[in-house]
């Protein structure tokens, strides 16, 4: 058979051998996917088996596939650590190897700004979401139709709305306005009411910080009196509304946008966001004097929601109830102070070891950046290897050829000199017989 035959049975098998190793990579991660939620220890086995087997295969995407994964899984898991490495992985591969994978990368970069933003890394979250942003405007531009069908689209107005979030929890309000008054005229121009909503909620917020009340009730009025809003947005811009007419003492409509958000809390709400409302009415109650309202607000309330012990803005909760309780039932209005006392002592036990409200994130940067240089240092180490391994080799052999040599001098060495012994004694016992000879004679 010729010589080139052979050379094509070879790719054939080979190529054979790789699209195998793919498929089997593509299969380890989809069920990795499927189990990690309900099987996570064997999720992250399954996808360290489809790393392994990537790398010995040299496929660059199922490498990042499997990187990526790995961060998927560290989310659902709440490992937000390992997921963040795992992330940054799945990057560093992607540019490294020079992989296109615009679709890929805003995942990617969505996720890490969640958990920059998680450990209260506002400034650094938001920069993420804007590279994100910038990467989606590159994909929806090159896959448009693609994008609007799998709804990738909203990418486009997600991310810079999350980076104006993110901003405003950084202080930076000009920056998250400019954002938001940007989102807000593409929201009236494309009558988009969800985003209009979301928007003009958080305009409403940047107004309110600025003591601009007026400008802040216009922009809850726009959320709060649109029916073809989500209700459960609309119950939240209502009750933006209420508080802001509470802070200039409005109290009539103050009392009646409170009533109405709550009503629309219940069925449309999580119980954290109708617990804040009845936390609002029953303190207004307790303002205008009418403390069995209050109390009656505030019971409801704890009824509703109770996950509240190490969050002060909720648990204030106990403190109205013990003030409100004096008068009537001094046993119920020690039981609020002390829950209250209790609530106070383990906050400021967790404040004090989370002084700055920055350790979190101070431990986190910590460790990903004791893993980040222990790899640069094995990489390191690595190339070294690699780059001098040849001048290694030579020194080696040059070594082995000297001790071959020396070890080859010493072996002839001792043979001559066991032959000269052994000549030496054959003389000496070839004079004795002679010497036995002459005396015989």
């Amino acid at each position: 058979m010729p010589k080139a035959i052979y050379i094509l049975i070879i790719l054939f098998c080979t190529q054979l051998f790789v699209v195998g190793q793919n498929s089997k990579v593509n299969d380890l991660l989809d069920e990795a996917i499927d189990l990690a939620y309900d099987d996570p220890e064997k999720s992250i086995e399954l996808t360290q088996d489809a790393f392994k087997i990537a790398s010995r295969s040299n496929d660059k995407r199922g490498m990042v596939s499997s990187k990526s994964i790995m961060g998927y899984i560290g989310m659902v898991t709440n490992d937000y650590k390992t997921s963040y490495v795992n992330y940054t992985d799945a990057l560093e591969y992607q540019e490294k190897y020079g992989i296109k994978d615009l679709y890929g990368e805003v995942s990617i970069l969505n996720n890490l700004a969640v958990i920059k933003a998680s450990f209260d890394d506002h400034a650094g979250a938001a920069l993420l979401y804007k590279r994100a942003h910038d990467v989606a405007i590159q994909y929806v531009k090159e896959n448009r139709e693609l994008a609007i069908e799998e709804g990738d689209i909203s990418w486009l107005i997600d991310l810079p709305y999350e980076r104006a979030i993110e901003l405003k929890y950084d202080g930076q309000y000009m920056e998250a306005g400019d954002i938001l008054v940007e989102l807000w005229e593409q929201s009236e121009f494309k009558k988009d009411t969800i985003l209009l909503a979301k928007v003009v909620n958080q305009l409403g917020h940047l107004k309110k910080l600025n003591g601009e009340y007026a400008g802040a009730l216009e922009f809850y009025a726009i959320a709060a009196f649109n029916e073809n809003v989500d209700p459960s947005i609309r119950a939240s811009a209502l009750h933006n509304l209420a508080s802001t007419y509470r802070d200039q003492e409005d109290y009539a409509r103050a009392e009646k946008y409170y009533a109405q958000s709550y009503n629309l809390k219940v069925e449309n709400s999580s119980s954290r966001s109708q617990f804040i409302t009845l936390l609002d009415q029953g303190e207004l109650s307790f303002v205008l004097g009418n403390l069995p309202n209050a109390i009656e607000k505030w019971e409801m309330a704890l009824n509703t929601f109770d996950a509240i012990k190490n969050d002060p803005d909720l648990f204030i909760i106990h403190d109205w109830l013990q003030k409100a309780y004096l008068k009537t039932d001094v046993t119920r209005s020690a039981y609020h102070g002390d829950l209250y006392s209790a609530s106070i002592k383990d906050w400021m036990t967790i404040q004090d070891e989370q002084r700055d409200n920055t350790p979190a994130l101070q431990a986190f940067n910590a460790e990903i950046d004791a893993i980040l240089t222990t790899r640069a240092i094995r990489a390191e180490r690595i190339a070294l290897l690699k780059r001098y391994w040849p001048i290694g080799v030579v020194v080696l052999l040059i070594i082995m050829l000297f001790i071959y040599v020396v070890q080859v001098n010493l072996n002839k060495r001792r043979e001559q000199i066991m032959e000269r012994n052994l000549k030496a004694d054959r003389a000496s016992v070839a004079d004795e017989i002679l010497s036995r000879i002459r005396r015989d004679n």
